[in-house]
């Protein structure tokens, strides 16, 4: 059995980035990459002036709050060892997407996406079909992938009714046919999506500093430096997290795919 441990970062008040990313790992490596993380975390958050609960990532790049009282290479360093340990514990799976070209195309041009205008469904399926692509190609995989997502009140229920249904609309993405195989859709994926709250969850919280580590490297693109060396940071965080773009969006759904605004990677 392996689990994929979700969360996502931006929002349209604050960015035009939405990124999306699932750490998937297996049940056999769970337990020791849980510890490992959640040492880690806990002896980093001791250093804050208050009592912290859970890692927030852009918090801790930006100097917010009281995070501006521990160096700045300090907290640095510790979001690039959080990036080291992901790509060692899981693979990493992640979508990234303009929230402009997403209402401009996905919403307007009439595709018939089975997931309406929901950025949020849209990104969690996308990243169940790559999970499938991989996953499918494992000969003899026993057990099915456990999807475990930053709680969402709103979207949970429509994941899981989604994942259930495996509407054919996704097929381009990861489905391999053939007249000796029967099609199977998301024969992989548990179809019943679970949430759990971020706090609870060190992967979940890593999950959110690789999304995030992501999109500030996506909106530096066109963005100006926050502090000096930004850029060049962010681009050795994502570099570590070795892209490898899998998957082809359905009905041209993404028109800037590869151009810095819109990518899906796995490592």
């Amino acid at each position: 059995m392996k689990f994929v441990y979700v969360d996502e970062t931006g929002d349209k008040s604050q960015s035009d980035i939405f990124v999306m990313t699932g750490l998937l790992i297996d049940a056999y490596s769970l337990r020791i990459c849980t510890v490992t993380f959640d040492d880690m975390i806990t002896e980093f958050l001791k250093r804050h002036p208050k009592s912290q609960t859970e890692l927030k990532t852009k918090a801790i790049i930006n100097g917010s709050g009281d995070w501006n009282k521990v160096d700045p290479a300090e907290r640095k360093d510790f979001i690039s060892k959080v990036c080291d340990v992901a790509v060692e514990c899981t693979t990493i799976y992640a979508v990234a997407f303009s929230f402009r070209a997403f209402d401009d195309t996905a919403m307007n041009a009439g595709y018939g996406q089975p997931f309406g205008n929901s950025y949020w469904l849209g990104a969690a399926m996308f990243i169940a079909a790559l999970v499938q692509k991989n996953m499918q190609r494992i000969k003899k995989n026993k057990g099915h992938t456990v999807f475990i997502c930053d709680d969402n009140k709103w979207e949970m229920a429509n994941l899981s009714e989604a994942l259930y249904n495996a509407d054919p609309w996704f097929d381009p993405i990861y489905l391999e046919t053939s007249k000796k195989k029967k099609i199977a859709r998301f024969n992989q994926i548990i179809n019943s999506a679970f949430a759990i709250k971020s706090q609870h969850s060190s992967l979940v919280q890593v999950a959110d500093a690789v999304s995030y580590a992501y999109r500030r490297h996506l909106e530096l693109k066109s963005d100006n430096e926050k502090w000096p060396g930004e850029q060049q940071y962010f681009g050795s965080l994502v570099a570590k997290l070795k892209k490898e773009p899998l998957g082809r969006t359905t009905g041209e759904l993404s028109p800037n795919f590869g151009d810095g605004r819109d990518q899906a990677a796995a490592v």
